[in-house]
């Protein structure tokens, strides 16, 4: 899956950046129609490298007098990243670089339907729970999405790498003493990518006035607190007007520096620095470190998942608590954006089968690794894991069901229904928020899945990307094409989206497995609503 697109023999496009150089990219065509669709520039710097000196560190703007100038054609390598033994994640080892504050943009390459001010622009955040993955994917290859005989509603699609895992989210006193703001790197990382984006898109043929952040996963996590850093600091250029938060949310207020203190000298302690050191020698020797050596280094600890940290500059230590109050609901209904958020039909499959515990207290130190320790009695309470019996034969396969309902829910179905129920709850406009639910796969998905798991996490790129190259059926093409056409709409800013009800908070539209499309109560809303509270009330 994810067919690659060459760009041997494309025909190159080149954009011209006033006074910092002339970009050659590259113009793809779709395999379906032959039809030249899709300008491509892959790895445009928005940063300087975070390489040396510069690890565990904020990343720092491109300069006035840097020259873009040169040819844009191959995508970059990904993140170092921890390798995961299950095929199912596709988490091998391979090469990788860090070197990873580029981008990637797709532009339409028929101006026929293009606006007046320019395209739309969605800044799609990858996904990876924020430890793996990269913005290389073939299927972020637009060339039909892009194509006039497909649609008239297009974007330019801009995907960030950065930092994952420890290079994006370490946190310790000892970078705190270092700089104030040193954590959250990962997210400042995406924060300048969209300032890059705002400040230049317009010479690619982009809008900056319309640009919509969105993600799948970590990347709709990352949406959440990039929304959220705009709410939290209104004096900072008001860039995202729209999100779109693909199977995740936020119910849970990220651990505090303090609180990750115990990974960071668990890491000191296994690479053998002497912890009686200096914080400044400490991360001297952390930096002279080969970047690979995380592949086999990470899964060997007990806190192995490297996560957004509370820190009052990027992440406000009153995030959760307003939610649950009210009080950000009145912030974001000022900031007047719209969202869309939502879901498929099996999310816990694949959460359940990434560091699988094999006891009680190992499932208690996998859901440490999302949450703060405080949460966990509450999450004990609700999924009563504690009254499994060790004894039992089907043990370990209760074990895995359990642990990956309380992730698939604090990730997706709960934290995403807690979220829209506050807001609604406390004045936010139902109107505003587009809510889905898929439960179609195409065909050609039974080569790699069992029909039985329906659409597991991350089962529905095929949709949102239009992969008609992968092997859908006529129509199939045509299903597809229907379910898309009002999420276009979405991207486009128009102000009635059609087909796509937003008049009850807990109904949402649903692709079912038939390929028919519908307005259905949702049957999750007052388990996933319930969970949100109990969790919210724990914590403030």
């Amino acid at each position: 899956m994810g067919q690659n697109i060459s760009t041997a023999g494309a025909p190159t496009h080149e954009v011209v950046i006033p006074g910092q150089g002339r970009l050659k990219g590259f113009t793809l065509s779709s395999p379906k129609s032959g039809n030249l669709t899709t300008h491509r520039f892959c790895r445009v710097p928005y940063a300087l490298p975070c390489l040396g000196d510069y690890r565990f560190k904020k990343p720092r703007p491109i300069p006035e007098t840097y020259d873009y100038s040169g040819e844009y054609r191959d995508f970059g390598l990904k993140c170092p990243q921890p390798a995961v033994a299950n095929p199912t994640f596709g988490y091998t080892k391979s090469l990788s670089d860090e070197d990873i504050t580029h981008l990637n943009i797709w532009v339409p390459s028929s101006d026929v339907h293009k606006p007046v001010g320019g395209w739309p622009v969605f800044i799609y955040i990858h996904g990876g729970w924020l430890q793996y993955g990269d913005p290389n994917n073939a299927y972020f290859n637009a060339v039909e999405l892009f194509d006039d005989e497909e649609f008239s509603q297009k974007f330019i699609l801009v995907c960030p790498g950065y930092r994952l895992n420890i290079f994006g989210f370490l946190s310790a006193k000892e970078l705190l003493e270092e700089d104030p703001e040193s954590s959250n790197f990962g997210f400042w990382d995406q924060r300048l990518a969209i300032e890059w984006t705002y400040k230049n898109i317009v010479h690619f043929g982009g809008n900056p006035e319309k640009i919509t952040l969105g993600g799948l996963s970590a990347g709709a996590y990352s949406t959440f607190f990039q929304l959220a850093y705009e709410v939290y600091h209104p004096a900072e250029t008001q860039i995202i007007k729209q999100i779109v938060l693909f199977s995740n949310g936020v119910y849970v207020q990220p651990k505090t520096v303090e609180e990750s203190q115990e990974q960071f000298n668990e890491i000191v302690e296994k690479l053998g620095i002497d912890p009686s050191i200096s914080p400044e020698q400490k991360l001297t020797q952390l930096r002279k470190l080969d970047a690979t050596f995380i592949e086999d280094f990470i899964p060997t600890l007990n806190f192995h998942t490297f996560r957004a940290v509370t820190d009052d500059h990027f992440v406000s230590s009153s995030l959760i608590s307003d939610l649950a109050s009210g009080v950000y609901a009145k912030k974001l209904s000022e900031k007047q954006v719209r969202i869309i958020c939502g879901d498929v039909d099996n999310e816990p499959l694949r959460y359940s089968l990434l560091n699988t515990p094999t006891s009680v207290r190992a499932l208690e130190v996998q859901v440490e690794n999302y949450y703060p320790k405080k949460i966990v009695p509450t999450l004990e309470r609700l999924y009563d894991y504690g009254s499994l019996n060790p004894n039992e034969e089907d043990f370990l396969e209760k074990l895995r069901i359990v642990y990956g309902n309380i992730i698939g829910d604090g990730q997706v179905y709960s934290s995403e229904r807690g979220f829209i129920n506050s807001l609604v709850v406390n004045g936010f406009p139902k109107e505003k928020i587009f809510r889905y639910r898929i439960c179609f796969r195409a065909n050609f998905l039974d080569k790699f899945m069992k029909p039985s798991i329906n659409v597991p996490h991350a089962g529905d790129f095929t949709v949102w990307f239009y992969s008609l190259r992968e092997g859908f059926t006529e129509t199939e093409r045509n299903y597809v094409n229907q379910w898309l056409k009002p999420y276009l709409e979405f991207l486009n800013f128009q102000e009635r989206i059609t087909d796509w009800n937003t008049t009850q908070i807990n109904r949402f539209r649903l692709f079912r497995r038939d390929g028919t499309i519908d307005y259905v109560t949702d049957p999750d809303w007052e388990w996933g609503v319930k969970v949100a509270e109990a969790v919210y009330k724990c914590q403030t």
